[in-house]
C-alpha cells in the first residue's frame, strides 16, 4: 500500500502543476520537444499540412510553401501549441 500512496501523491501533485501551467497559458505541451524528422503526407484545402511521425499524423502550419510528394523527410517542430512542418 505504500508504493500505492506514494504513487498516486506524486500524480496529483503533478496534475496540480499541470493545471496552474494551463492556468496561466504560459505552457502547451506537445508530443516531443524540438524538432524530429517527419514524413509529409499532404496539403489540406484549408492549408494545413499533415505529416507523419511516429505512426501518427499531426496537422501542421507549414513553413514555405512548394510542391511535395508523399513521403518527403520535412522537419517537424513544435511551439506553443502549434505543430510546423518545414521543407
Amino acid at each position: 500500500m505504500d508504493l500505492l500512496n506514494s504513487l498516486t501523491q506524486k500524480s496529483n501533485a503533478e496534475r496540480v502543476l499541470e493545471l496552474e501551467r494551463r492556468e496561466k497559458g504560459s505552457y502547451i505541451e506537445g508530443d516531443f520537444e524540438g524538432s524530429a524528422t517527419g514524413y509529409w503526407v499532404r496539403l489540406n484545402r484549408d492549408g494545413s499540412g499533415i505529416v507523419s511521425y511516429n505512426k501518427k499524423e499531426y496537422k501542421t502550419k507549414p513553413i514555405g510553401f512548394t510542391s511535395l510528394p508523399r513521403g518527403v523527410e520535412v522537419e517537424l517542430s513544435h511551439a506553443n501549441g502549434v505543430y510546423y512542418s518545414k521543407f
